[in-house]
């Protein structure tokens, strides 16, 4: 949302009643870091200032507030409000301008449904609710909750990025559409930037391992298959690298054996075909190697080839660590019983 055209898209398509007094060639980013950076626990994600339209002076503010919790936030109008009065306080304090108004957005797609509480509705158990009703502060939202959007009305937008990127969000909790929208989803994320953007925010909130979604992915036929495939492929590989990197490090800087280290390796091997139902935290426990070892050795093995598992072994686990030709015939052996 920090791209204008994107937020412009989203005050189009959700408030045209907003977009009707905007003037969006006025459009600029004022932050999008927190409005009080001593107060990390408010951070608003983006601010915009706009020119009213047809008016030469006069100007407005929006906050886009993103919900991207699985809980929803009871007092989300508590951080709202600290966003206006802070945003205001600024335009008197520190710059000597006029009030402007700030409107508040916020953007749900957790799995629960939810309704936002204002400020008021907080208090309304309170016993003396009525009597300090009228010195509580009061605002509304734009709210939109876009884990409830239709697909139907999501996939007539237009193409652009933005229905790639709400897409995307709205099919947070309802992965089974991912694949059956996932042309529509990737058209509008032209070039390299933003196909790595959508494709990193699909595996950052998946409820499924990398490899399934790579292989559901691989059987889902799509127009920029490969490119898609190519992003996955290089993202998945950079997560396995530096999962071995830290795996190694702890190893050396628990001051572990070459020798000991490369016969856990081979212990796996032995224990993954002994005990082919244990999970990666088992193996991890029972053979001493830290998980994101084990798990990227698993991630490998579940491609089910044997060459590219047995590289993995001898390149990457065992980067660097003398392997004899003995050896090198017993894991071969290995990985044959193992397939």
């Amino acid at each position: 949302m920090s791209d204008p055209e994107v937020a412009k898209a989203y005050l189009l398509h959700f408030y045209p009643e907003i977009s009707e007094i905007a003037d969006f060639e006025s459009l600029s980013l004022e932050s999008s870091l927190s409005v009080r950076p001593s107060l990390k626990q408010f951070e608003t994600d983006v601010v915009y200032r706009c020119r009213f339209k047809g008016e030469a002076n006069e100007y407005f503010y929006f906050c886009l507030v993103f919900e991207h919790k699985s809980e929803p936030d009871k007092y989300i109008a508590v951080q709202i409000g600290f966003y206006i009065m802070e945003l205001m306080f600024r335009m008197v304090k520190e710059r000597g301008q006029n009030l402007e108004p700030v409107l508040p957005l916020i953007f749900y797609n957790g799995k629960k449904e939810w309704v936002p509480k204002r400020l008021p509705e907080l208090f309304i158990e309170h016993p003396y609710f009525n009597i300090v009703k009228p010195y509580i502060p009061d605002f509304r939202f734009l709210y939109q909750d876009a884990s409830r959007l239709a697909p139907e009305e999501l996939v007539h937008l237009d193409l652009s990025y933005f229905r790639s990127v709400i897409m995307a969000m709205a099919f947070r909790y309802r992965q089974h559409l991912i694949f059956r929208y996932i042309e529509p989803i990737f058209e509008g994320a032209l070039g390299k930037e933003k196909i790595t953007a959508i494709t990193t925010y699909i595996l950052g909130v998946g409820e499924r391992s990398e490899e399934s979604f790579l292989q559901e992915l691989n059987n889902t036929a799509f127009s920029i298959k490969p490119e898609v495939m190519s992003t996955l492929e290089q993202i998945l590989e950079r997560g396995r690298k530096e999962g071995l990197e830290k795996g190694l490090e702890k190893g050396l800087e628990k001051g572990l054996d070459k020798g000991i280290y490369k016969n856990r390796i081979f212990n796996l091997l032995k224990t993954t075909i002994r005990f082919p139902k244990l999970t990666g935290e088992e193996l991890s426990d029972f053979t001493e190697l830290d998980l994101p070892v084990v798990t990227t050795f698993l991630s490998v093995k579940s491609q089910k080839d044997a060459a590219a598992l047995k590289k993995h072994i001898l390149e990457d686990l065992l980067a660097d660590i003398p392997v004899s030709n003995a050896e090198k015939g017993k894991l071969t052996n290995l990985i044959e019983q193992l397939s």
